[in-house]
């Protein structure tokens, strides 16, 4: 059998390391102009709170639900969720029965009054 020879490393002598390369700063395509800002002040779509004179409430909603509503709002160019909710709503009193709309009627009374008391 051939006799095994370990080659030990001389540990006074310094191990060489490798060179660190300096790292190049990368600069964006396009940096902050207050200039831009002030061309863009005009914001076409307002962002805040609501119109003046009208009252909201919340509704909660299963986030497939709350997906669909907004799907269906792009779609069909609503411009909130509100106008898509309003013209769903007009189109199922349109589509009721006689009896239902008498039942809507009663319902919608009800909360009409409900809502003017806590207020």
């Amino acid at each position: 059998m051939a006799k095994m020879e370990f080659k030990k490393q001389d540990r006074k002598q310094l191990k060489q390391t490798k060179p660190v390369e300096e790292t190049v700063i990368s600069r964006p395509s396009k940096t902050f102009d207050i200039k831009d800002m002030e061309k863009n002040e005009t914001n076409k779509n307002p962002v805040g709170r609501p119109r003046k004179n009208k009252k909201y409430g919340t509704v909660r909603l299963q986030k497939n639900n709350v997906n669909r509503i907004n799907s269906i709002q792009n779609s069909l160019g609503y411009i909130t969720q509100d106008d898509l909710v309003s013209a769903l709503l007009d189109k199922a009193e349109r589509e009721l029965s006689n009896e239902q709309k008498i039942m809507f009627e009663m319902y919608m009374k009800t909360y009409q009054n409900r809502s003017s008391k806590h207020s």
